[in-house]
């Protein structure tokens, strides 16, 4: 579903906001339920907003073979096990490596809040209705983004059917315009909510001696055996450049490469080479002539490996191999570490990010047109809470590597990880142009 709450926390913001002094984040606390869920707190004083996040582990590079994106119709149909989606109050996003669903209320309706979340985990039944309303709405998006030049989630998924499952012919819309109801509750009983992989975050004026109980109560009563993401199928191993076609309408390119999890000495580094990396991506000239949304990632985790990955959407007609070839040249400046001069600033700034939720007096200096304070702090939250689901207490050993990273740290990693001969890539083109 194509979030309402819109991400304002772009790196280029974080390196400018964590560079300057701030008083009073959220108020940090963190517990876990019987059944295993980790909830976080993010108690902010005198608000009257409350703001709930769960983040689950099915996403779009870890569904089965020829189910393109059916954690995406999953997502959909979730919310509505509780009735008729409630935009302003109820909205949910599947990412790469995981899916979130999100209530935002206030200190007066939280507990309706926290039903819906109860409800949402506990596995309600699909209906025949509710697939026959959502599909479309599902299917509405890829629409969108084609016209955006913004696939690059799409590609992810398409990437995990190539490179996880052997397809060479991918079925965006075509794998959940088929998903039977039945086949779709199964997949999600089977995937969604899993023991220990289950993370809720509150973000708001709600002190933790007031959430903790009544969260014990609904959420630690569901009952969670013990589950796994679907595995690979493919037949290894597969040659390192791919070509496949995709029923989305737009040309998209993706380098992969093989990177340690956050466990390794090295996660720092090619985190803070993945940042500027991406900054650099963006702001390119030569890219913005050539190709619609351009950047890279790290969240790219399926449940053995981590990759690093670059991902492009081409403009119609522009030569891919110039595509290639700057992509090239941008990740071989950074193994050089004169051409890493960001480091100093991005490094600190990056620590931080990992060491406390950003304060929100200090977000309104940064206040978009058309944000509201409500839509910013749920924006803390929803960072927040990502960090908290995606590195758990690695968290503070990462704030402290990161503030130490320097430009020979980031040369090293990226000569070490993103050589070319490393490098695999994937080209997804449309079917009609075959």
């Amino acid at each position: 579903m194509i979030n309402r709450i819109k991400h304002t926390i772009v790196i280029l913001l974080v390196f400018c906001i964590y560079s300057l002094a701030y008083a009073a984040p959220p108020k940090v606390s963190r517990f876990t339920l019987s059944n295993g869920i980790k909830v976080v707190n993010l108690y902010v004083e005198d608000s009257t907003d409350v703001v709930i996040f769960s983040y689950l582990p099915l996403g779009l590079v870890s569904d089965g073979k020829a189910k393109t994106q059916w954690c995406h119709l999953i997502e959909h149909l979730t919310l509505r096990t509780t009735g008729q989606i409630d935009y302003p109050t109820s909205s949910a996003e599947t990412m790469a490596d995981n899916m979130r669903l999100e209530f935002l209320g206030s200190t007066e309706n939280w507990m309706h809040g926290l039903e819906l979340h109860t409800k949402w985990l506990s596995g309600l039944p699909f209906s025949e209705e509710s697939l026959a309303e959502e599909l479309p709405n599902a299917l509405s998006e890829i629409d969108i983004t084609e016209q955006r030049l913004a696939t690059h989630k799409w590609a992810s998924a398409a990437w995990n059917q190539t490179f996880r499952h052997g397809e060479t012919d991918i079925s965006m819309r075509g794998d959940i315009q088929s998903a039977e109801l039945g086949d779709l509750e199964k997949y999600r009983d089977l995937h969604l909510v899993q023991e220990d992989r289950v993370l809720l975050c509150v973000i708001g004026g709600l002190e933790t001696e007031t959430l903790q109980p009544a969260i014990d109560e609904k959420v630690g009563a569901i009952n969670i055996s013990a589950k796994s993401l679907p595995p690979p199928t493919a037949i290894v191993p597969i040659e390192k450049d791919q070509i496949a076609t995709w029923d989305v309408n737009v040309t998209h390119y993706i380098e992969t490469y093989t990177i340690p999890n956050a466990e390794n000495d090295d996660y720092p580094a090619l985190y803070i080479a993945n940042a500027l990396l991406n900054v650099g991506l963006m702001q390119d000239t030569q890219l913005k002539g050539l190709t619609g949304m351009v950047g890279s990632s790290v969240d790219i985790v399926t449940p053995k490996q981590t990759y690093l990955q670059i991902s492009a959407s081409i403009k119609p007609d522009a030569d891919i191999n110039k595509v290639k070839i700057r992509i090239r040249e941008l990740v071989n400046r950074m193994m050089k570490p004169e051409n890493n001069f960001q480091v100093g600033e991005a490094a600190p700034s990056l620590s931080m990010q990992f060491s406390s939720p950003l304060d929100l007096e200090m977000m309104k200096q940064y206040k978009q047109q058309g944000v509201s304070e409500t839509m910013m702090l749920a924006n803390i939250g929803l960072w927040w809470g990502m960090l908290e689901y995606r590195y758990g207490e690695k968290l503070p050993q990462l704030a402290n590597a990161l503030k130490n990273i320097s430009a020979e740290d980031v040369a090293d990693v990226v000569n070490k990880y993103l050589p070319e001969k490393d490098r695999t890539t994937l080209l997804l083109i449309p079917r009609d142009e075959k």
